[in-house]
């Protein structure tokens, strides 16, 4: 057993094409079934507030060909691709994001491709075999004997359930250095629906990815970096029908139910309350928080619930603007600027997804 478990420099990559909130509009208005009025598109983007976001199935042109999109919104056909159709284009770019943000991360980390002993990957928007684990073992050059493991289908607060596991075989040995790397393709399940929950998921979700390497600190340097202090989770009961997410036909099928930022904020105090006490901690001492944007709803219920304040939810109001949700990447970008802007710890990183079920990380 080893003593502190330690968080690498947090690497995250976007899509190189960005959909700005114009032609998400554009967008919307040609996926979107007729009989939902066109007002409401543009009361939802406004009401989300995202301003760019990263579609990695989207050309330089503005064509989107995966859903019939043309660069010219006059000559497109728009179509309902198949899920075979939208794994293809997940398996054609997952890799690649993932790949960015590994590499960087073991340049930030310092640390050469052969020191990492596992590999722990997250995803819940693709399925493939041979996956997004193997393609960053073969483009970094990581030791065919590398441990992995997926984390999958666990939705948006899988970032978490990534570092539990990491933090689990760092502990093992003082040698081993674990490789996590969380990225989704949310974009390939656009929906053809009027149902107002996935019109909404049309406009919130996103793509990127981000990694980031975790290890027992041994050498003197480390003692400045983040120190799990523990992961904490909680299901919240009889909310199974709030949200949930399943394979279909045509793409992997969200539900939303409007009464998911009430839930979580009812749930919220008294387990974020206990866990900090358990580390003799109150929320006044917390020094960087990290809400993942499920929606400026939610944002908005955990900063009612917890007293925060605007300068506290800013990191994650700004990931939601300028990337979007991306699902299990986005609360690592939010940590990332914690990160960046070397925010005092402690750091509480608060994540949710179906179930509801919320994770907990709380970093030192």
């Amino acid at each position: 057993m080893t003593g502190d478990i330690r968080l690498g420099p947090i690497a995250t990559a976007a899509p190189a094409c960005l959909l700005d909130r114009a032609a998400s509009r554009r967008v919307a208005e040609l996926l979107t079934p007729a009989d939902v009025p066109r007002d409401v598109l543009i009361r939802l983007h406004d009401r989300i507030g995202i301003e760019t976001r990263g579609v990695a199935i989207l050309n330089p042109d503005g064509s989107i060909p995966l859903y019939g999109i043309a660069a010219n919104p006059d000559e497109s056909e728009p179509r309902r691709p198949t899920t075979a159709e939208r794994m293809r284009a997940y398996a054609d770019h997952a890799p690649p994001l993932a790949i960015e943000a590994c590499t960087d991360a073991l340049s930030a980390a310092n640390l050469a491709p052969d020191r990492i002993t596992h590999l722990v990957t997250a995803s819940c928007t693709g399925f493939v075999a041979p996956g997004v684990d193997l393609a960053i073992i073969a483009a970094l050059g990581l030791d065919p004997a590398v441990q992995r493991t997926h984390v999958g289908f666990m939705g948006c607060h899988a970032a978490v359930n990534a570092i539990r596991v990491a933090a689990a075989f760092a502990r093992e040995s003082a040698t081993h250095r674990v490789l996590v790397a969380c990225v989704e393709i949310s974009t390939v399940h656009f929906h053809d629906d009027s149902r107002l929950d996935r019109v909404i998921s049309n406009v919130l979700f996103a793509d990127g990815a981000a990694a980031l390497v975790v290890g027992a600190g041994d050498r003197s340097d480390d003692a400045s970096r983040p120190t799990i202090a523990t992961t904490t989770a909680r299901v919240i009961p009889d909310s199974d029908a709030s949200m949930a997410w399943h394979v279909g036909d045509h793409g992997f099928e969200m539900t939303l139910a409007s009464d998911v930022p009430d839930r979580i904020g009812a749930a919220l105090a008294d387990w974020v309350d206990s866990t900090l006490d358990d580390h003799g901690l109150a929320r006044h001492e917390v020094g960087g928080w990290a809400i993942h944007p499920g929606g400026p709803r939610v944002i908005d219920a955990v900063a009612r619930t917890l007293d925060l304040s605007d300068e506290d939810v800013a990191p994650s109001r700004a990931v939601l603007r300028e990337h979007g949700n991306m699902s299990s990447p986005t609360l690592l970008h939010i940590l990332q600027r914690l990160q960046s802007a070397n925010v005092p710890r402690p750091w509480v990183a608060l994540a949710f997804g179906p179930g509801l079920a919320g994770e907990m990380l709380l970093i030192r």
